[in-house]
């Protein structure tokens, strides 16, 4: 960099003259930043975790609760603005509520109530009939939204945003909220959250499932030497874990999430959940939440239909379907007319505590899975003892009490209807046993979804080893021993796995647009600039097409209004983080491409002249 005399003095006189106009620079600590180069490395991994529906998109798919499933002893509540709390609490009381469990801040009148189980239409009815009640309805399940190479990083274009000349390219400043089952902290390959914060009773914002922490690595998983890369690898990470370690949770806990998250300043709300039932309560939270600047963007559903799920199909919400590697809608991925834009869902690779486990007797360890919906982690020893197919109260010795049921896979109840894993569960609970074993009927160890919580381990063996039990260790001691041994990667399908690309791309663009961005104009630019699939424009299998990062910055770049010159770093606030920014990116050696100001093609003087000039001007 050649300094002439006369620029030189140019620069030094109006740099130090500003400085002293301004004396918060004085306190400003300039750092002098030198860019690197890290290399990308995409690790193949190999999924450890047990309690995985779906390991590969050609598998089974994970049943999840049903489209009208609710918590059996909760309801969602709104008062109308006239009523006192005086009146809500009386109207409460004389419908049967037993205690209000949660009031709303970004929704007035909003609340979540308890309530006898088992009476939720009629509390539902009275409330409803009372004039200052605006609605009354269940506490809908949401459950995760998967089938269990980082193609998808390319694929949505992520890389050309990354190498542009606009600081902060990465998704740096970006604040991106994964709403899911929680994080695996320890893993070397994802930030520590900012912020975390656990909405399931009784469990930390620990990921004990694996598919949070799946989604968040997906979103922004670093940029090191090892393992993968996410969408979004400098933006900031925010946890809130609304769904338990069985892959389930509230309508009222999820809602409670994006109200947390935006209170705490998120700019991107991330959800791969979602089920059946429309919620005017969760619909309330949404708009609440886009009306506040947020974003909010959730997996469209898996189950191959136009119904909606939800939060995806409300208003206001991105409903992201998903599509594989060739631009193919995947097979699983919802359609219709709620559908806004598609990503890369199928056979994504990403971050995943380990979470396994064995169990041991005649001192063997056996291979086994833990039944989606069971949360028990740790180790329970007692007697095992054969109870057929569990389907009826004879079927369980009362020496089970106390003790870990043996049941076998299939078989029907008395009326002929197969036997369902938490039927079979349920009554080995009833019976007393403090742990089940489910042995195949025919094969290895399976996987499959129980669609409850259950505390008590539930755990899958092969057939084999049921025939041992059976055969040779009747009432003899067994070790269950489940939970997390370490971190690594997995490959999981799903519009679960869709979603957090959208994230990760509007991650992106608030990283270097900042508060010049609005959820609607966001929206816009993704969908107006996606690539195009399917039919022309919009459709109802892809939407608007393929969320592209590249193309949206462009789309941004040609139809945003330009903000100030002297705004550096793109945030939309003119600050002396600016000017330390600029300082620290034109003394760099060698000085990147965003200290030549004036776009001469050579950083000199005049651009330290023609900044600070501007800077101290002011922007309109």
């Amino acid at each position: 960099m050649f300094f002439g005399p006369e620029g030189l003095l140019k620069a030094y006189l109006l740099f130090w003259s500003a400085v002293a106009a301004e004396e918060f620079c004085m306190n400003r600590i300039i750092a002098l930043s030198t860019l690197s180069l890290v290399s990308l490395t995409l690790a193949a991994g190999q999924a450890m975790s047990a309690d995985r529906a779906i390991i590969d998109a050609q598998n089974a798919f994970m049943p999840a609760p049903g489209p009208m499933d609710y918590v059996q002893n909760q309801l969602m509540v709104r008062f109308t603005a006239a009523a006192t709390e005086a009146d809500i609490e009386a109207t409460l009381k004389g419908a049967g509520v037993i205690e209000t469990l949660r009031t709303y801040t970004l929704v007035s009148g909003l609340r979540s109530v308890r309530i006898v189980p088992g009476q939720v239409q009629q509390v539902m009815a009275a409330l409803a009939a009372d004039p200052m009640v605006r609605y009354a309805e269940p506490d809908f399940y949401r459950s995760v939204l998967e089938q269990t190479r980082q193609y998808g990083i390319d694929l949505v274009g992520a890389p050309a945003v990354w190498t542009g000349a606009t600081p902060a390219r990465k998704g740096g400043g970006a604040k991106v909220a994964v709403l899911d089952t929680g994080i695996d902290f320890g893993h070397p390959d994802l930030p520590l959250p900012i912020l975390s914060q656990s909405f399931i009773p009784g469990e930390t914002a620990v990921d004990g499932h694996t598919h949070g922490t799946h989604c968040s690595g997906l979103v922004l998983a670093r940029d090191n030497d090892e393992g993968v890369v996410g969408v979004a690898p400098e933006a900031d990470l925010m946890i809130g874990k609304v769904l338990g370690d069985s892959g389930s949770g509230s309508d009222s806990g999820v809602a409670a999430g994006v109200e947390w998250a935006t209170l705490n300043g998120a700019n991107v709300v991330s959800m791969s959940l979602g089920g059946g039932g429309a919620s005017q309560s969760f619909q309330d939270i949404c708009n609440a939440a886009v009306a506040a600047g947020v974003i909010v963007i959730a997996a469209a559903g898996n189950s191959n239909s136009a119904d909606p799920s939800y939060p995806a199909g409300y208003n206001n919400v991105i409903s992201v379907a998903a599509i594989d590697s060739n631009r193919n809608r995947a097979s699983f991925s919802n359609f219709g007319s709620t559908i806004d834009i598609s990503a890369p869902g199928v056979a994504n690779l990403s971050t995943i505590p380990a979470i396994a486990g064995d169990i041991t007797w005649g001192s063997v360890a056996h291979s086994t899975n833990r039944l989606s919906g069971c949360i028990f982690s740790g180790t329970l020893t007692a007697n095992v003892y054969s109870c057929g197919v569990g389907g009826a109260a004879a079927d369980f010795p009362a020496a089970v009490s106390g003790n870990i049921a043996h049941i076998r896979r299939r078989g029907t109840d008395a009326n002929g209807t197969t036997l369902s894993f938490r039927t079979k569960a349920q009554n080995a609970v009833a019976a007393g046993a403090i742990g089940v074993i489910i042995s195949n009927d025919n094969g290895g160890v399976f996987s499959g979804a129980l669609n409850q919580t259950f505390t008590q381990p539930v755990m899958a063996v092969s057939q084999g080893d049921g025939d041992d039990l059976l055969n040779n260790f009747e009432g003899q001691p067994v070790t269950i021993n489940y939970g997390p041994n370490g971190h690594t990667y997995a490959s999981y399908s799903g519009t679960s796995m869709a979603c957090p690309h959208v994230a990760g791309v509007a991650g992106l663009m608030y990283s270097i647009y900042g508060t010049r961005l609005t959820p609607a104009i966001l929206q816009n630019a993704m969908e107006q600039s996606a690539e195009d699939l399917g039919d022309l424009g919009r459709d109802d299998s892809f939407g608007w097409g393929l969320v592209r990062a590249d193309l949206t910055k462009a789309y941004l770049d040609a139809n945003l209004p330009p903000s100030c010159a002297a705004d550096f770093n793109a945030d939309g606030d003119l600050n002396p983080d600016d000017l330390a920014d600029f300082i620290g990116a034109y003394f760099s050696v060698p000085a990147p491409a965003t200290a030549d100001f004036n776009a001469d093609g050579d950083v000199n003087p005049d651009d330290l002249a023609d900044f600070i000039g501007i800077y101290f001007a002011g922007c309109p």
